[in-house]
Protein backbone atom coordinates (compact mmCIF):
# COMPACT_ATOMS: atom_id res chain seq x y z
CA UNK A 1 0.00 0.00 0.00
CA UNK A 2 1.55 3.44 -1.07
CA UNK A 3 0.74 6.30 1.37
CA UNK A 4 -0.80 9.40 0.48
CA UNK A 5 1.24 12.45 0.65
CA UNK A 6 -1.74 13.63 3.56
CA UNK A 7 -1.07 10.80 5.48
CA UNK A 8 -0.13 11.42 9.38
CA UNK A 9 3.80 11.03 10.16
CA UNK A 10 4.83 11.95 13.66
CA UNK A 11 8.22 12.73 12.71
CA UNK A 12 6.92 15.38 9.48
CA UNK A 13 4.36 17.03 9.59
CA UNK A 14 2.92 20.80 9.51
CA UNK A 15 2.72 22.76 13.10
CA UNK A 16 -0.81 23.73 13.91
CA UNK A 17 -2.39 26.99 14.56
CA UNK A 18 -3.36 27.25 18.08
CA UNK A 19 -7.18 26.78 18.79
CA UNK A 20 -9.73 29.46 19.12
CA UNK A 21 -12.63 30.28 21.31
CA UNK A 22 -15.48 27.32 21.18
CA UNK A 23 -18.46 27.79 19.77
CA UNK A 24 -21.22 26.78 21.64
CA UNK A 25 -21.31 23.14 20.36
CA UNK A 26 -17.65 22.76 20.44
CA UNK A 27 -17.91 23.96 23.93
CA UNK A 28 -20.50 21.12 24.95
CA UNK A 29 -18.21 18.58 23.15
CA UNK A 30 -14.89 19.12 24.37
CA UNK A 31 -15.93 18.86 28.35
CA UNK A 32 -13.31 16.42 29.72
CA UNK A 33 -9.87 15.56 29.52
CA UNK A 34 -7.81 16.83 26.38
CA UNK A 35 -5.18 13.42 25.71
CA UNK A 36 -1.96 14.88 24.67
CA UNK A 37 -0.36 13.57 21.03
CA UNK A 38 2.54 11.47 21.38
CA UNK A 39 5.02 9.43 19.87
CA UNK A 40 3.35 6.35 19.98
CA UNK A 41 4.50 3.57 22.22
CA UNK A 42 4.33 0.15 19.93
CA UNK A 43 4.51 -1.70 23.11
CA UNK A 44 1.84 -0.39 24.58
CA UNK A 45 -1.57 -2.72 23.86
CA UNK A 46 -4.89 -1.67 24.93
CA UNK A 47 -6.19 -5.23 25.76
CA UNK A 48 -9.59 -4.35 26.29
CA UNK A 49 -10.06 -3.33 22.73
CA UNK A 50 -8.91 -7.26 21.27
CA UNK A 51 -10.11 -8.70 24.24
CA UNK A 52 -13.02 -10.35 21.74
CA UNK A 53 -10.66 -11.33 18.99
CA UNK A 54 -9.81 -14.52 19.40
CA UNK A 55 -6.93 -15.70 17.73
CA UNK A 56 -8.98 -18.84 16.37
CA UNK A 57 -11.29 -16.51 14.11
CA UNK A 58 -8.67 -15.02 12.35
CA UNK A 59 -6.99 -17.85 10.71
CA UNK A 60 -6.39 -16.92 6.67
CA UNK A 61 -8.48 -13.86 7.03
CA UNK A 62 -7.02 -11.56 4.59
CA UNK A 63 -6.62 -15.15 2.36
CA UNK A 64 -10.39 -15.41 2.12
CA UNK A 65 -11.22 -12.12 1.14
CA UNK A 66 -13.54 -11.26 4.20
CA UNK A 67 -13.03 -7.41 4.37
CA UNK A 68 -12.86 -6.68 8.03
CA UNK A 69 -13.39 -3.48 9.11
CA UNK A 70 -10.02 -2.68 10.53
CA UNK A 71 -7.11 -3.59 8.04
CA UNK A 72 -3.51 -2.08 6.67
CA UNK A 73 -6.27 1.02 5.31
CA UNK A 74 -8.89 1.97 7.40
CA UNK A 75 -10.55 1.34 10.47
CA UNK A 76 -13.94 1.90 9.52
CA UNK A 77 -16.92 0.72 11.69
CA UNK A 78 -20.54 -0.19 10.77
CA UNK A 79 -23.91 -0.18 12.40
CA UNK A 80 -26.55 -2.09 11.28
CA UNK A 81 -30.01 -0.59 10.71
CA UNK A 82 -33.34 -1.61 11.95
CA UNK A 83 -34.02 -3.12 8.78
CA UNK A 84 -31.29 -6.09 8.99
CA UNK A 85 -32.96 -7.19 12.38
CA UNK A 86 -35.98 -8.03 10.75
CA UNK A 87 -34.27 -9.49 7.80
CA UNK A 88 -32.83 -12.08 10.74
CA UNK A 89 -36.36 -12.77 11.97
CA UNK A 90 -37.44 -13.18 8.34
CA UNK A 91 -34.32 -15.59 8.10
CA UNK A 92 -34.50 -17.34 11.17
CA UNK A 93 -38.73 -18.16 10.27
CA UNK A 94 -37.50 -19.45 6.93
CA UNK A 95 -35.14 -22.11 8.54
CA UNK A 96 -37.68 -22.98 10.76
CA UNK A 97 -40.00 -23.84 7.71
CA UNK A 98 -36.98 -25.39 5.48
CA UNK A 99 -36.13 -27.33 8.96
CA UNK A 100 -39.30 -28.32 10.74
CA UNK A 101 -42.17 -27.02 8.61
CA UNK A 102 -41.29 -28.86 4.78
CA UNK A 103 -40.36 -32.16 6.38
CA UNK A 104 -43.92 -32.29 8.35
CA UNK A 105 -45.63 -31.61 5.46
CA UNK A 106 -43.93 -33.57 2.95
CA UNK A 107 -45.17 -36.43 5.46
CA UNK A 108 -48.25 -35.10 5.49
CA UNK A 109 -48.16 -35.08 1.70
CA UNK A 110 -48.16 -38.85 1.46
CA UNK A 111 -51.26 -39.26 3.09
CA UNK A 112 -53.33 -38.90 -0.06
CA UNK A 113 -51.84 -41.99 -1.43
CA UNK A 114 -53.81 -44.20 0.53
CA UNK A 115 -56.68 -42.20 -0.14
CA UNK A 116 -59.14 -41.38 -3.30
CA UNK A 117 -56.85 -38.39 -3.85
CA UNK A 118 -53.93 -40.53 -4.69
CA UNK A 119 -50.41 -39.28 -6.34
CA UNK A 120 -52.38 -36.22 -8.12
CA UNK A 121 -53.48 -35.07 -3.73
CA UNK A 122 -49.73 -35.53 -3.13
CA UNK A 123 -48.48 -33.66 -5.63
CA UNK A 124 -50.81 -30.46 -5.34
CA UNK A 125 -49.80 -30.69 -1.78
CA UNK A 126 -46.39 -30.52 -2.41
CA UNK A 127 -46.24 -28.33 -5.68
CA UNK A 128 -48.66 -25.61 -3.85
CA UNK A 129 -46.18 -25.79 -0.44
CA UNK A 130 -42.87 -25.37 -2.10
CA UNK A 131 -44.13 -22.75 -4.90
CA UNK A 132 -46.22 -20.15 -2.02
CA UNK A 133 -43.95 -21.37 1.01
CA UNK A 134 -40.35 -23.25 0.78
CA UNK A 135 -38.99 -21.22 -2.42
CA UNK A 136 -39.66 -18.23 -0.98
CA UNK A 137 -37.89 -19.23 2.74
CA UNK A 138 -35.33 -20.84 0.66
CA UNK A 139 -34.87 -17.29 -1.64
CA UNK A 140 -35.02 -15.34 1.93
CA UNK A 141 -32.66 -17.46 3.65
CA UNK A 142 -29.84 -18.25 0.97
CA UNK A 143 -27.62 -14.97 1.91
CA UNK A 144 -27.36 -16.85 5.44
CA UNK A 145 -26.84 -20.11 3.84
CA UNK A 146 -23.87 -18.41 1.64
CA UNK A 147 -21.93 -16.62 4.96
CA UNK A 148 -22.49 -19.95 7.14
CA UNK A 149 -21.25 -22.74 4.36
CA UNK A 150 -18.13 -24.41 3.87
CA UNK A 151 -15.10 -22.61 2.92
CA UNK A 152 -15.08 -23.26 -0.67
CA UNK A 153 -18.51 -21.71 -0.79
CA UNK A 154 -17.92 -18.87 0.95
CA UNK A 155 -14.38 -18.46 -0.71
CA UNK A 156 -16.33 -18.66 -4.27
CA UNK A 157 -19.20 -16.86 -4.03
CA UNK A 158 -19.89 -15.28 -0.57
CA UNK A 159 -16.63 -12.79 -1.03
CA UNK A 160 -18.23 -11.88 -4.26
CA UNK A 161 -21.41 -10.77 -3.54
CA UNK A 162 -22.08 -10.05 0.12
CA UNK A 163 -18.80 -8.09 1.31
CA UNK A 164 -19.94 -5.75 4.11
CA UNK A 165 -19.87 -2.70 1.19
CA UNK A 166 -22.53 -4.12 -0.35
CA UNK A 167 -25.31 -4.21 2.35
CA UNK A 168 -25.82 -0.78 2.02
CA UNK A 169 -29.57 -1.75 2.71
CA UNK A 170 -29.06 -2.89 6.04
CA UNK A 171 -25.77 -1.01 7.45
CA UNK A 172 -23.85 2.09 7.21
CA UNK A 173 -20.70 3.49 8.38
CA UNK A 174 -19.50 5.35 11.30
CA UNK A 175 -16.50 7.01 10.66
CA UNK A 176 -13.41 6.66 8.94
CA UNK A 177 -9.73 6.29 10.11
CA UNK A 178 -7.84 6.46 7.45
CA UNK A 179 -3.58 5.24 7.62
CA UNK A 180 -3.56 5.35 3.72
CA UNK A 181 -4.56 9.30 3.54
CA UNK A 182 -4.34 10.64 7.42
CA UNK A 183 -7.93 11.55 6.80
CA UNK A 184 -10.79 11.02 9.53
CA UNK A 185 -14.56 10.88 8.07
CA UNK A 186 -17.87 11.29 9.76
CA UNK A 187 -21.07 9.82 7.98
CA UNK A 188 -24.71 10.73 8.80
CA UNK A 189 -27.56 8.75 7.25
CA UNK A 190 -26.87 6.95 3.99
CA UNK A 191 -23.34 7.28 4.28
CA UNK A 192 -23.52 10.68 3.54
CA UNK A 193 -19.89 12.88 4.89
CA UNK A 194 -20.73 14.87 7.56
CA UNK A 195 -17.01 16.25 7.60
CA UNK A 196 -13.48 15.14 6.93
CA UNK A 197 -10.42 16.77 8.02
CA UNK A 198 -6.68 15.36 8.23
CA UNK A 199 -6.48 13.17 12.04
CA UNK A 200 -3.81 15.57 13.21
CA UNK A 201 -6.73 18.31 13.47
CA UNK A 202 -8.84 16.25 16.08
CA UNK A 203 -7.95 16.25 19.79
CA UNK A 204 -8.84 13.08 21.52
CA UNK A 205 -11.27 13.68 24.59
CA UNK A 206 -12.49 11.63 27.13
CA UNK A 207 -15.40 12.72 28.55
CA UNK A 208 -17.15 11.34 31.81
CA UNK A 209 -20.44 11.41 33.08
CA UNK A 210 -22.49 9.69 36.08
CA UNK A 211 -24.93 7.48 34.90
CA UNK A 212 -28.66 6.90 36.51
CA UNK A 213 -26.50 4.58 39.46
CA UNK A 214 -24.06 7.30 40.58
CA UNK A 215 -21.33 5.75 39.03
CA UNK A 216 -18.97 7.05 35.98
CA UNK A 217 -19.65 6.20 32.21
CA UNK A 218 -16.45 7.68 30.35
CA UNK A 219 -16.90 8.55 26.28
CA UNK A 220 -13.60 8.56 24.25
CA UNK A 221 -14.13 10.80 21.67
CA UNK A 222 -12.11 12.77 18.45
CA UNK A 223 -13.11 16.64 18.20
CA UNK A 224 -12.78 18.40 15.43
CA UNK A 225 -10.05 21.86 16.69
CA UNK A 226 -11.62 23.53 14.64
CA UNK A 227 -15.32 23.81 13.48
CA UNK A 228 -18.33 23.96 15.55
CA UNK A 229 -19.75 21.45 14.24
CA UNK A 230 -23.41 20.62 15.15
CA UNK A 231 -23.96 16.90 14.55
CA UNK A 232 -21.29 15.51 16.93
CA UNK A 233 -17.65 14.14 17.73
CA UNK A 234 -16.45 10.78 15.93
CA UNK A 235 -17.41 8.53 19.21
CA UNK A 236 -14.69 5.45 19.91
CA UNK A 237 -16.96 3.63 22.30
CA UNK A 238 -17.44 0.31 20.41
CA UNK A 239 -13.93 -0.05 20.47
CA UNK A 240 -13.53 0.28 24.16
CA UNK A 241 -16.53 0.54 26.27
CA UNK A 242 -17.43 3.01 29.13
CA UNK A 243 -15.92 1.76 32.48
CA UNK A 244 -12.54 1.48 31.88
CA UNK A 245 -9.39 2.89 33.80
CA UNK A 246 -8.22 6.50 32.45
CA UNK A 247 -4.88 4.47 32.03
CA UNK A 248 -6.69 2.11 29.60
CA UNK A 249 -8.21 4.99 27.58
CA UNK A 250 -4.89 6.54 26.58
CA UNK A 251 -3.62 3.19 25.45
CA UNK A 252 -6.55 3.10 23.53
CA UNK A 253 -5.38 6.86 22.26
CA UNK A 254 -1.74 5.62 21.40
CA UNK A 255 -3.08 2.53 19.77
CA UNK A 256 -5.05 5.03 17.34
CA UNK A 257 -2.06 7.02 17.11
CA UNK A 258 0.18 4.41 16.08
CA UNK A 259 -2.04 2.86 13.64
CA UNK A 260 -2.45 6.87 12.15
CA UNK A 261 1.08 6.97 11.86
CA UNK A 262 2.64 5.72 8.98
CA UNK A 263 6.24 5.96 10.81
CA UNK A 264 5.60 3.30 13.00
CA UNK A 265 4.48 -0.17 12.22
CA UNK A 266 0.43 -1.17 12.51
CA UNK A 267 -0.34 -2.04 16.65
CA UNK A 268 0.50 -5.54 17.15
CA UNK A 269 -2.67 -7.23 17.59
CA UNK A 270 -4.60 -9.95 16.27
CA UNK A 271 -7.39 -8.38 13.75
CA UNK A 272 -4.58 -6.56 11.54
CA UNK A 273 -1.64 -9.18 11.76
CA UNK A 274 -3.33 -10.76 8.51
CA UNK A 275 -2.45 -7.13 7.20
CA UNK A 276 0.96 -6.50 8.13
CA UNK A 277 2.81 -7.83 5.05
CA UNK A 278 0.88 -5.18 2.96
CA UNK A 279 2.21 -2.04 4.85
CA UNK A 280 5.42 -0.93 3.81
CA UNK A 281 6.86 0.19 7.18
CA UNK A 282 5.22 -2.70 8.90
CA UNK A 283 7.40 -5.09 6.84
CA UNK A 284 10.15 -2.79 7.35
CA UNK A 285 9.57 -3.67 11.08
CA UNK A 286 8.50 -6.95 11.18
CA UNK A 287 12.04 -8.05 8.90
CA UNK A 288 14.09 -5.67 11.19
CA UNK A 289 12.75 -7.45 14.22
CA UNK A 290 12.31 -10.85 12.64
CA UNK A 291 8.38 -11.11 13.91
CA UNK A 292 6.95 -14.11 13.53
CA UNK A 293 4.02 -13.74 11.03
CA UNK A 294 1.38 -15.81 12.63
CA UNK A 295 2.73 -14.75 15.68
CA UNK A 296 -1.09 -14.40 17.31
CA UNK A 297 -3.01 -16.67 14.84
CA UNK A 298 -0.82 -19.71 16.09
CA UNK A 299 -2.47 -19.08 19.84
CA UNK A 300 -5.30 -21.62 20.70
CA UNK A 301 -7.91 -19.36 22.27
CA UNK A 302 -7.11 -20.29 25.74
CA UNK A 303 -3.59 -19.31 25.19
CA UNK A 304 -4.69 -16.12 23.50
CA UNK A 305 -6.88 -15.39 26.89
CA UNK A 306 -3.60 -16.15 29.16
CA UNK A 307 -1.42 -14.23 26.80
CA UNK A 308 -3.69 -10.70 27.09
CA UNK A 309 -3.65 -11.88 31.15
CA UNK A 310 0.18 -11.79 31.38
CA UNK A 311 0.17 -8.34 28.64
CA UNK A 312 -2.27 -6.82 31.59
CA UNK A 313 0.02 -8.03 34.54
CA UNK A 314 3.28 -6.94 32.48
CA UNK A 315 2.21 -3.44 32.93
CA UNK A 316 1.02 -2.97 35.91
CA UNK A 317 3.67 -4.64 37.77
CA UNK A 318 6.37 -3.10 35.33
CA UNK A 319 4.89 0.48 35.10
CA UNK A 320 4.45 0.04 31.32
CA UNK A 321 3.71 3.77 29.95
CA UNK A 322 0.11 3.90 28.30
CA UNK A 323 1.77 6.43 25.85
CA UNK A 324 5.01 7.56 24.30
CA UNK A 325 6.53 11.00 25.01
CA UNK A 326 4.43 13.74 24.25
CA UNK A 327 4.32 15.69 20.89
CA UNK A 328 4.15 19.38 20.87
CA UNK A 329 1.75 19.54 17.55
CA UNK A 330 1.12 23.62 17.53
CA UNK A 331 2.82 26.56 16.28
CA UNK A 332 4.16 28.76 19.28
CA UNK A 333 1.73 31.07 20.41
Amino acid sequence: MAYQPGAYNSRDFSPQPQPGKSGWYESLYRRGKIFSYTRADDSSIATSVIRGYKSSIHDNSAEVGIDLYWNNKRLEPYIFTKWLGFYFFMAGSAKFMLQFILPLVVLIALIPLFGKAGLDGTILILSTFGLYIALPSLIIYSPMCLFNGPKWLVKGVGDKFFRIEHLFLFARKRFTLSRETGMVTLYGKGNRVIFSHPFIEFDCILMSNPNHQGSLSHHLKLVHRYHDYNEGAIGLGSMCGMHLSQEEYLRVWNMIQQYMDVSQPLPDIPILEPFREQDETTVAHDKKTGRNPTYWREMTDDDYAKKLDEIIVWQREEHIPATGPELNIFEPA
